[in-house]
């Protein structure tokens, strides 16, 4: 039985018993089985849509994937910010979109979506309209935390919703132990990590053969930093921006972005048994990035959030001057356009370490060998006299 087939089991058994995620309730039993049931459903549509791949579309395997770029990061560190900053050089880099993400990982639903897509346009986009405004509404909440748009760049990690293997399935199930390995990607067995790794290629492959093969992957995923050892064994020549936080924002900040998901669901975030776990994950991401990204000068760089935030041009620049990589004039007039601008405003992101029950003093002992390793500040000397962000609100959010 393969490790996809015994989460199944697992997530179904989840639906049926809420095991694991405090008391029983209302919602959750409401939302919870419900969920399961459109989830596998969409999945399965995928997992056609792979099938006639290999029928319809069977060269995708003869692309590429050259050079790529991961960003990862500790999570709200402004990896989003950054992925669209450098999406904007549409020479080098191509970045999947969330309604590729969620609804066209197959070259067969991408070219379904895309003629649907063509036939609304002609027919002024009634359907296009539609979607967008369900939307905008369906995602208002997410708006001060992480503004989602289904035409922009977003996290790939959706790719591995097929094989059961993207993280934010904890939101739905906190408990189980399946995906909070996943927080420790690189020390598992290469049994497990191979097939997850496998489907992930062979979905940018997917992606690139629609695109256009010359393109470079642009990846955005916090929750990638457990794997950058692997994405570097699978991904011989990529390269990898790590951006950090200082854990005394990183930490409220991560805790409040989770608390809509959670309650969705009928957990809180501030239980100590679900805030603790988050915490020890959130230094750990810090520490693997010392070690993994820090650890190789020539792929990989570690951009703190304070530098990136008072000078993104300088910042943007310093990425492809260390790969050694030519900025053409789409990205010069892009990062020129920015120049201008005034440092950007904070979101209204607004959160506290008291919040969730935590202590200044504890959180400094708990990351406390990430701050003796980790430049958390970096050179945050901004053009123009930019200042960074107050660290009551939050800038990572685009």
């Amino acid at each position: 039985m393969t490790t996809a087939t015994k989460l199944i089991g697992r997530l179904l058994g989840g639906a049926l018993l809420p095991r694991g995620a405090g008391p029983w309730s209302l919602r959750r039993l409401l939302v919870l089985p419900l969920f399961t049931l459109l989830f596998l459903a969409l999945q399965a549509v995928h997992w056609i849509g792979f099938l006639l791949d290999e029928i319809f579309f069977r060269g995708y395997r003869r692309v590429e994937v050259r050079e790529p770029l991961f960003v990862v990061g500790m999570p709200r560190s402004g990896t989003s910010f950054l992925q669209r900053v450098l999406a904007e050089d549409t020479e080098r880099f191509t970045t999947l979109r969330l309604w590729e993400l969620l609804l066209a990982p197959s070259v067969t639903e991408r070219k379904i979506w895309l003629g649907l897509g063509r036939l609304d346009g002609w027919m002024g986009r009634p359907a296009g309209r539609l979607l967008d405004g369900l939307a905008s509404r369906g995602f208002a909440f997410m708006d001060d935390v992480h503004p989602v748009d289904f035409q922009e760049p977003e996290e790939d990690y959706f790719l591995l919703l097929p094989v059961f293997a993207c993280f934010l399935l904890v939101l739905a199930w906190p408990e189980h132990r399946s995906l909070w390995a996943l927080t420790r990607f690189d020390d598992l067995p290469a049994a497990v990590r191979r097939p997850i790794l496998r489907h992930y290629r062979r979905c940018l492959q997917r992606h690139l053969y629609v695109v256009g093969p010359e393109r470079r992957i642009l990846s955005k995923n916090p929750s990638f930093t457990p794997l950058v050892r692997s994405l570097r064994e699978t991904f011989r020549d990529a390269a990898f921006v790590g951006c950090v936080r200082d854990p005394m924002e990183a930490v409220p900040s991560l805790l409040s972005s989770l608390e809509g998901g959670a309650a969705l669901f009928g957990w809180n975030v501030t239980e100590p048994r679900y805030r603790d776990r988050f915490v020890t994950m959130l230094r750990d991401f810090a520490l693997r990035l010392d070690h993994e990204v820090g650890e190789m000068p020539e792929r990989g760089l570690l951009l703190p959030l304070p530098e990136l935030s008072a000078d993104v041009p300088g910042s943007v620049r310093r990425i492809y001057e260390t790969f050694g990589w030519t900025r053409g004039p789409v990205l010069e007039a892009a990062l020129a356009r920015r120049a201008g601008r005034p440092p950007r405003a904070p979101s209204g992101h607004r959160y506290a370490l008291d919040d969730f029950g935590l202590e200044p003093e504890e959180v400094r002992h708990r990351f406390r060998e990430a701050y003796r390793r980790l430049d958390f500040v970096g050179s945050i000397a901004g053009p123009n006299g930019a200042t960074v962000p107050s660290p009551c609100v939050d800038p990572s959010t685009p």
